[in-house]
C-alpha cells in the first residue's frame, strides 16, 4: 500500500468562473462541472494538458464555455 493513492483534493476554480451542471448556448460564460471534473481527476492518474487541434478532447489545455463534449475519455469521432 505504499504507493496507493487514498485521498485527493482538487481546486476546480481560481477566478471566480461560473459553473452549470447543464450546459446550453444560453449559459454564457458557464463551464460544465462534469467535464472540468473529469479533466482535474485524469490529473490524479497522471494525464498531462494537451494542445493543439485537440479542443474537443477532455484532457485539452483550456475548458470549452457552454459545452459538455468533454465529459467522457472517448475518442473524438464518438462524440
Amino acid at each position: 500500500m505504499k504507493n496507493d493513492l487514498c485521498e485527493a483534493d482538487t481546486r476546480f476554480d481560481t477566478h471566480d468562473n461560473d459553473f452549470t451542471n447543464k450546459p446550453t448556448a444560453s449559459c454564457a460564460n458557464k463551464y460544465d462541472t462534469r467535464s472540468v471534473g473529469t479533466h482535474e481527476a485524469e490529473h490524479l492518474f497522471g494525464l498531462k494538458d494537451i494542445s493543439g487541434a485537440h479542443s474537443s478532447l477532455t484532457m485539452y489545455e483550456n475548458s470549452t464555455l457552454r459545452s459538455a463534449k468533454t465529459r467522457t475519455l472517448g475518442k473524438e469521432e464518438d462524440r
